[in-house]
């Protein structure tokens, strides 16, 4: 109630005011009328989706006609309903507001003051055009493309825009994440300043919900101290940050190429991420070096689970002799059953001497400076868009996807890049030619199965 009433400007008791600064930092001295952009930092289970119903209701009856009091959410249907849900439940059943209700549908409610409520995805597409009299952002520290692409910062700025004439009110109501994005810009730049304009609130769970049951809480505090402050104290995460840059990353990117023929003289490094077959998928990545010194990704491929692995393996084993490989490097997961497994195909297994977190960490200034090409796959360029570093308790940064996401194919290809990157190492046979002397060669000479080996780069073994 006291952030309520804050929003809007109303007075405060001593005891209010209290309540107001140990969640804002700051003394009560709002604007007249309110603040006119309030980001609210909440752990889950705090109430966030009844606080926004209740804003985008109030909005909604002192809106402007034919404006539109917007609800935006993270792509799911079943998110922007519940938000909706929450925003329309007054009008359903309080006498009232049914009332003012002239025409309902199962995304939309219209008032007889000519304003719309509504929710919509994180597109900016979405609602250009649309004049807002409030926009409330839902969950804005996990807003998303479908390809993996942050949208906070776009839709924040589009919800700006949808207000600009209007003078109506911008609400962020979010569950923090890591110390990057829009949400922790805002927090940064406006937490506790007394001169801006931009109100920020942030509380616990607990705080804000106290009929959270105290087990619930002590089991989230032991079963993930990370994720308990984030998600419990309503803290951003120290030491996660997004590990790619997405503009750097579409830069190397070769459009609408989904994969590269083999070529001859082209000597090709693969990696694998092998797969039990229930949880993961089993991925592996063919790559090359060009003369230019640029990795080059020719094939990314990827079995979803459920599968067979030792079909999937001879499958991989065709892939590789089409690209005359005899080896391939992998993830140490089930190392002696993979060597087994590929050795039945005549194909050399070698574990690789570098985990995920250190192959990712060679591919970042290979994809900064633009020394690698990728192919246009929709899922392993959201894969490398999902990675996030985070500072790890030794001093050493470990690099993985995020909660939930996956990164199977992602680390088959830094896998291959790094690989094709690294320092190749030319054959040479003494005992068949004198090494200051060129191969022979002619329009009528016809090399042996050794020396085209050699002719073409490929590793051997004397």
């Amino acid at each position: 109630m006291v952030l309520l009433k804050a929003i809007e400007g109303l007075p405060l008791d001593e005891q209010e005011r209290h309540i107001f600064e140990k969640h804002t930092a700051r003394p009560y001295n709002p604007p007249p009328g309110g603040y006119a952009e309030i980001v609210i930092i909440l752990g889950v289970q705090s109430g966030k989706s009844r606080i926004a119903g209740v804003l985008i209701g109030y909005g909604a009856l002192k809106g402007q006609p034919g404006t539109y009091a917007l609800a935006l959410c993270q792509d799911h249907r079943g998110a922007m309903r519940v938000l909706l849900r929450y925003a329309r439940e007054p009008f359903e059943s309080l006498d009232l507001f049914k009332a003012e209700v002239v025409r309902s549908t199962a995304d939309t409610l219209e008032l007889k003051n000519g304003v719309t409520l509504a929710a919509y995805p994180c597109r900016p597409e979405a609602v250009r055009g649309l004049r807002a009299c409030i926009v409330v952002i839902d969950e804005l520290a996990f807003f998303t493309a479908t390809d993996g692409r942050p949208m906070d910062q776009e839709m924040l700025r589009v919800a700006r825009g949808r207000l600009a004439t209007t003078g109506g009110k911008l609400v962020v109501i979010s569950s923090p994440y890591g110390q990057s994005g829009a949400l922790w810009e805002l927090h940064r730049k406006h937490y506790g300043k007394e001169d801006s304009s931009t109100l920020i609130w942030q509380a616990t769970a607990p705080e804000m919900n106290p009929t959270l049951p105290p087990d619930y809480l002590a089991r989230m505090e032991q079963d993930d101290p990370e994720a308990f402050k984030s998600e419990v104290l309503g803290e951003f995460r120290s030491g996660v940050a997004t590990f790619l840059d997405a503009e750097a990353l579409q830069a190397c990117v070769d459009a609408e190429v989904r994969e590269r023929p083999p070529r001859p003289g082209i000597q090709y490094r693969a990696f694998c991420d092998p797969s039990g077959g229930r949880r993961d998928a089993f991925t592996v990545a063919i790559a090359h070096q060009e003369a230019g010194q640029a990795a080059v990704l020719d094939v990314i491929r990827a079995w979803q689970p459920p599968f067979n692995p030792s079909g999937v393996v001879a499958e991989v084993a065709e892939l590789l002799k089409r690209y005359r490989l005899h080896s391939i490097v992998g993830d140490r997961y089930a190392a002696e059953f993979s060597a087994e497994q590929f050795r039945q195909h005549g194909i050399g297994y070698t574990a690789s001497e570098r985990d995920r977190s250190a192959l990712y960490l060679e591919l970042l200034p290979l994809v900064n400076s633009g020394e690698v090409r990728l192919l246009d796959c929709p899922e392993l360029l959201k894969e490398l868009r999902n990675l996030e570093r985070r500072r790890g308790t030794s001093g050493r940064d470990r690099i993985d996807h995020r909660p939930g996401a996956h990164d199977d194919m992602a680390n088959a290809a830094a896998g291959a890049l790094v690989l094709a990157k690294a320092p190749a190492v030319t054959p040479r046979i003494r005992c068949l030619y004198d090494e200051d002397s060129p191969l022979p060669c002619g329009p009528t000479y016809r090399p042996g199965p050794l020396e085209s080996m050699i002719r073409e780069g490929v590793p051997w073994r004397r």
